[in-house]
Parts: C-alpha cells; structure tokens; sequence
C-alpha cells in the first residue's frame, strides 16, 4: 500500500484535472469504436453473421474508427484458433482491433460477476486475460469488472471488514496481481483499460476504486448510458452521460479514455441520442458504441411515431437520416448514432474544455448519491472533484463532503478568502455539532413539510421580494407555485428579526408557515448558501422557474454564462472559450434566458449560423442584490441576457461575439 500512497501523492501534486486529448479519425473531435461481444465474436468467427455483410451494413453511414472482439463472457471463451483471421479482417478494413474481456459468471441471474475469492474463478480470471494479451496490445474490460458476491469463501475473506472495505482491497489485489502483472508478463505491450459502470456515486460498494486502481491501469471507460429515468430501479438522469465524464476526467489526468452507450432504454430514440451527445459533450476521445449486433437494430416504428414532436425539424431529425438509407429501410441504431455523432462533429470542433460548477466528492464516498445529476437538470453545469476545490469562486457541497474530516475548516478559509461556498441540507443534517454552527447556527431537524407555494425576501440572490416583480401571462401556471406539493426538510434557522441568515426563496406550506429553499449568510468576507433539497430529489423538477432562477443565481454567482430563466430538465453545458451548448430534455419547447457576464454583441449559434442579440434590460434582474435591511452591494455586476427557444429534445451551440 505505501507504493499506491507515494504514487497518489505524486498525482496529488500535479493537479486531478485531465488534459483533454482528441484523437483524430473519421470524426475531428473524437474517434468513434464498436465493441463485438462475446457470442457475437464466436458467431462472426463461424460466419454468422458473415463479417463482411455485418460491417457494410453497420458502416454504411457511421464511420468506425476501432473494434474491441470480445473473448469471454459468462465464464466462456471464444476459439482462440479463430482469432487472429477475424482481427485480420478489420485491420483490412482500416480498423484499430482490439481485445475486450467481460468477468460476469452469469448475466442471466442477478448479473452475477466473479468471485474474487474463489479459487476457479481467480484462476480463470487470469486464463482470460493471458488470452487476449497473446492477440491484442490494448483490452477493454467490460463493467462486469465488479465484486457483487457473498459467497462462503467472501463471507470467510472478509472477516470483520466491511463489505465496502473488502471488495475495494480485493479489486486492488486482483487488478495488480490477475490482470496488469499477467497480462504484461505475455505482451509487455499490453495496455489495460476498465470500462466503470454508471453507478459512479456508489463505485465503492462494488469495489469499483476511484483512488488506487487508476494508479494501477493504463485508462479507464466511463458507462454513460443513462437510459430512461422516470420507474426504474437505477436513479440515472439524462445529465449522468455528461456528469460521470467529468467525475473520471478529474481523477487523474488523461486516465478517462471514452465513453459508452447501448441501445437500452431507447425509448423515445432521442433518448439514445441525448446519451450519445451528453457524452461526447463532455469532450470524450472516444466515443464506443456498444454493441456490434445491437447496433445493427432496426429502430422500431413506435419510437418514432409516439414523438409528439416528429414533424418538428429537431436534433434527431429523422426525415433527413431516411435520406441516408433510402426511402424503403428503418434506420439502424448505426445509422442513428451516425446522423447524430455528425451533426455534432460540426459543433465540438469549436468549443474548448469543460467547465461548470466546481463541487467536492472525496474519493469513496456516498449520500445524496446522483444529486448532482438532478442539480444538472435544472441549468447547474456541473464539475466533480476528487479534492477540494480551493480555486473556485464559489464550491458546491453534498453530502458526500462529510467524508473529508477537515471539511469546516476549508469552508472557513474559502469564505475567509471571500469566496463562496453552498451546501445542501444533506450536509447540513450530517455536520451537526460538527462546526457548521461556527458559520452559521441552523440545523435540519429531523421534520419534513409540504410546501407548494414560494417567495421570495430581498436578500442576496433574490429577483423578487415578496413574489413580486413577474407579470403572470395569461394560460400559463401560477409562477409561484409548484405543480403539487413538496415534502422538504425542515431548517431552523435565525431569522425574522436578528437577519443572521437570509431566506433568498421559501416555500410556503398549506397553513401559511415559510421555510427555506435556498438561504444565505456572511461569513467574514465571503457568502454562505445553504440549498434544501426535497426528500424525493426529483421534485427540484417541479420547483417553478422563479425559485429555479434564485438558485442558479446563487450557485452562479460566479459564472461567466449561466442560464437565468428556463423550466427544469433543461440544462447547460459551458466551455472555456466562450462557447456554450443548451440542450432541452423536454418533449415540449422550452424558452431559455442565458447571461454572460459583463457586455457582449451577439452570440452565434454553431449549428445554424443564427446570431442572437441581447435581450432588453429587465427590470429587475436575476442576482439583484441589496434588498430589504441593505444586505450586500447595491447590484451585481452587468450581465448582458440572451433569449431564445429550444425545441423538444434537442439542442443548440452558441459562441459568446
């Protein structure tokens, strides 16, 4: 273990902040890959589905830069023999080739991976990578690469660890002494990269490690299908195929090597192309579409024609992809990704790297998990560090943050240096009698309240005092109020007369009583929020825009372009050059106000070459300071505001002129 702390600290030095790296082949901004699994492999060995006649069909339109050929899964390998003829046949094709390995035992029942203590399966493990070494310098692992059992030889290996504790030390173990040392003991060539599922807020309890094993590979993979959100078992929003890139880019630089996208939950289809684009958003260098068979689907009629926006020209715009095909023939998911991956080709050369909102998640650590998904989702663009931030204008604190022991004490000095920090009511709950009263005395207690209706006091981050201050347009819903009602967390807090912290937003319940959505307090020279988050977090969705744009103008108080006014599940992804992507998840229009920072001409939209000029100056503008008592400056500084819509499920690029 000393070797990994010595290492961690080296990397530790040097920063957590990748250095993008976009590859170059068919596409300018990424390269694109296919992966071929296991049974798919063995059947286009013994010419079912023949090689050549799948390949012409699964490129005619998506041009493919690497092929990863699967040689286990499910405790199975392919026939080796085999092997190199198949790998033969792409690399004539122009195609990168390389191996891939899945560690499940059973997909069938329960997704079932190895047992990493039991003898077999550790003996296999290592047959199977010393397989793919012979034939390929570069193998892909599967998400398969988990510890999920509690077998009798884990409950015996275990002892009085925790479960967490154990699989984390025993993925460890087996990374170093299973696959790297034996897969570069036969190919000293061999580069190893792990393909990290979705779960990213709970890797730990799998045994997925964030802190050692990057140490240990040559890269990693992050899963970003986010698939469909509303029912299902897994909390996975839309922003998770953008948010997860950014959670593996800042654990080490260069160890994020792609992203990963299958077919599930594809309904509607756009939902397929939001994970393609949400991934490559994120400045990906490859972008594998997983898998080769699935690819070759084709789209089913009713994913098209339950879109209530069909015959609005959106970003999938199916009537040009049936041009690409002919007018008899039902896309492929290919020709799908291929239409898509194009189209944003053109926007990606121009932006720069990534950047949003800076927030803190140590290394193993849980709570709140995916809130940052769902803060995504409201216009939050979101930027996930394994250390703290002590850089940022303003940090943004979960949970999760309660695993750092020194975590009050570096919110002093941020604020100490003028500086702003917003944490949840998450934290708010597990820092009590910690030293969070030091900051601020308020603490959750225990109570949740319903509240449907809002307003707002003067304070900073405020647009309106008292709910005042927005013209209602006739047909549309009450702008204070919320769809149903909303269960939050009570906290208590000084206020009414001592003014101690400052309530920006509060919802009202059914008798009448406020309590606080988002409150602020001054801390020596810098700015304490504090955000409530509803107990079901999905209901941030049903805050109205009015309450939406308090937030996000506190939580981007410091940010060069922010979105001032749009309705949730519309979110903002923002570059550092000046560049900007708004991408609407809804299946209605959505209008959106964006603000830049200081002045500026236009903005000019990538896609279509429209410019868009400022929108006139309103009256009071979101972030208005000073208020009631002559809290804070007498405004904020100038930000020049842009309106427009986006269409449902689609997107739109703009360059700040």
């Amino acid at each position: 273990m000393k070797k990994y702390v010595k290492a961690l600290t080296v990397l530790l030095i040097f920063g957590t902040c990748a250095v993008p790296s976009w590859a170059e082949g068919h596409y300018k901004s990424f390269t694109v890959s296919t992966y071929a699994i296991q049974s798919t492999v063995q059947g286009l060995m013994n010419g079912n589905p023949d090689p050549a006649e799948s390949w012409s069909a699964l490129t005619r339109n998506l041009k493919i830069d690497k092929i990863y050929l699967e040689v286990m899964r499910n405790h199975t390998l392919v026939d080796e023999n085999g092997l190199e003829k198949l790998k033969k046949y792409y690399q004539d094709q122009g195609v990168q080739v390389c191996g891939a390995l899945a560690y499940s035992i059973s997909e069938s029942y329960g997704y079932q991976g190895f047992d990493y203590a039991d003898p077999e399966n550790r003996e296999f493990a290592q047959k199977a990578v010393e397989m793919a070494a012979r034939h390929f310098d570069e193998i892909l692992l599967d998400d398969y690469y988990f510890f999920n059992r509690k077998t009798d030889y884990d409950i015996k290996a275990k002892g009085d660890k925790s479960w967490t504790q154990y699989r984390l030390e025993t993925m460890r173990e087996v990374t170093e002494n299973l696959i790297v040392k034996p897969a570069k003991a036969v190919n000293p060539n061999c580069k190893i990269i792990i393909k990290m599922a979705n779960w990213y807020d709970q890797y730990a309890g799998m045994g997925n490690d964030t802190e050692i094993v990057p140490l240990l590979v040559d890269g990693m993979f992050a899963g970003t299908e986010s698939r469909l959100w509303v029912g299902q078992e897994q909390h996975l929003q839309p922003y998770l195929s953008y948010n997860i890139m950014r959670f593996m880019d800042n654990l080490k630089p260069g160890i994020n090597k792609g992203g990963w996208v299958d077919q599930g939950g594809a309904n509607p289809v756009d939902r397929y192309c939001e994970q393609v684009l949400n991934t490559v958003f994120a400045r990906c260098p490859e972008m594998c579409c997983f898998h080769y068979g699935g690819m070759l689907r084709r789209i089913r009629l009713n994913t098209t024609t339950n879109r209530t926006w069909a015959d609005q020209p959106t970003s999938l715009n199916l009537t040009e992809v049936q041009k690409t095909i002919g007018p008899d023939e039902n896309p492929t998911f290919a020709d799908i990704a291929a239409y898509t991956l194009g189209q944003v080709d053109k926007v990606l050369v121009n932006v720069g790297k990534p950047v949003g909102i800076k927030t803190y998640t140590p290394y193993h650590a849980t709570g709140e998990e995916f809130l940052h998904d769902y803060l995504g989702m409201i216009g939050l663009p979101m930027d996930i560090f394994p250390c703290f931030p002590s850089d940022a204008d303003m940090v943004l604190l979960t949970e999760q943050a309660k695993f750092d022991p020194d975590i009050i004490h570096k919110i002093r000095t941020q604020l100490e240096a003028g500086k702003s920090v917003c944490v949840t009511s998450g934290f708010v709950r597990t820092m009590k009698g910690k030293g969070i009263e030091d900051i601020c005395e308020l603490e959750t207690t225990g109570a949740a309240v319903p509240v449907r209706g809002f307003t707002f006091a003067g304070g900073p981050g405020a647009p309106f005092r008292g709910g005042r201050g927005l013209t209602r347009r006739e047909g549309e819903p009450d702008p204070f109020e919320a769809p149903r009602d909303i269960l939050i967390p009570e906290i208590k807090y000084f206020n009414i007369l001592t003014h101690d912290a400052w309530g920006d937003a509060l919802g009202i319940s059914p008798g009448g009583t406020t309590y606080p959505i988002l409150l602020s307090c001054d801390y020596s020279k810098g700015k304490f929020y504090v955000l409530t988050i509803p107990n079901d977090p999905a209901d941030i969705y049903a805050f109205p825009s009015t309450v939406l744009s308090v937030i996000r103008a506190a939580l981007g108080s410091a940010e060069p372009i922010r979105i001032d006014n749009a309705p949730a599940q519309v979110a903002l992804f923002r570059y550092d050059n000046n560049t900007f992507i708004v991408q609407n998840y809804l299946p209605t229009s959505a209008e959106v106000t964006v603000s830049v920072a200081g002045s500026a001409e236009k903005i000019h939209e990538m896609l279509t070459g429209q410019d868009i000029t400022p929108a006139p100056a309103a009256g009071r503008g979101f972030g208005r300071r000073g208020g009631f008592g002559g809290r804070g400056p007498a405004g904020p500084p100038q930000r020049t505001s842009f309106i427009f819509t986006v269409l449902p499920h689609s997107y739109m690029a703009f360059a700040v002129k």
